[in-house]
């Protein structure tokens, strides 16, 4: 990673979402150098979207084989495994004078 005071990790940081891969990504966050690091889901972060996840629970699970395993408690708080950063979801906040401002949608 290229040095630097402010890491800013805009999404696909996992495959679908999955625990897992978040606590593995949070991991992975608490190992490098940056004073801040700001987080925001991308796309394919499909468990930080608790309405999409309504949905998809009803439905065949042919495109998301892991996403069936999971029970609506297995993600209701996927987004509070990130300790090790700063995650915005329709928020913001100030770094060294910048105001970061990130939503998922």
């Amino acid at each position: 990673m290229p040095y630097g005071d402010v890491l800013l990790h805009t999404g696909d940081f996992t495959e679908l979402g999955l625990p897992s891969e978040v606590k593995k990504f949070n991991d992975w966050l608490g190992g490098l150098p940056y004073e801040f690091k700001v987080v925001i889901a991308g796309n394919h972060e499909l468990t930080f979207d608790k309405d999409f996840m309504a949905e998809l629970v009803k439905q065949d699970y042919y495109r998301f084989p892991s996403v069936s395993k999971l029970k609506p408690e297995d993600f209701d708080d996927v987004q509070d495994l990130l300790t090790n950063c700063v995650y915005l979801q329709d928020s913001d906040v100030t770094v060294k004078g910048f105001r970061i401002y990130g939503t998922p949608w």
